[in-house]
């Protein structure tokens, strides 16, 4: 898979965060998180949890929040 080409990778790289931080803020694993950020196939509610553990951070750093399209997940 294309983990470093995923904008769901570069996303966390701007916010300077950790796969083990985005999964604390969901109610995923980091293996889970780590396979969607790879490109693999997520559920949509998985999608979701995502997306809204990306938001908290956004917002903690004033940055404006993203749509499920900007992760460029895999949906199943």
């Amino acid at each position: 898979m294309a983990g470093k080409d995923m904008p769901l990778r570069r996303i966390r790289d701007e916010l300077g965060v950790s796969q083990e931080a985005i999964a604390r803020r969901t109610s995923l694993t980091t293996g889970t998180y780590r396979r969607a950020e790879d490109g693999y196939a997520v559920k949509y509610t998985t999608a979701q949890d995502i997306l809204q553990a990306i938001n908290s951070f956004q917002k903690e750093q004033n940055k404006p929040e993203l749509s499920l399209d900007d992760l460029g997940l895999n949906l199943m």
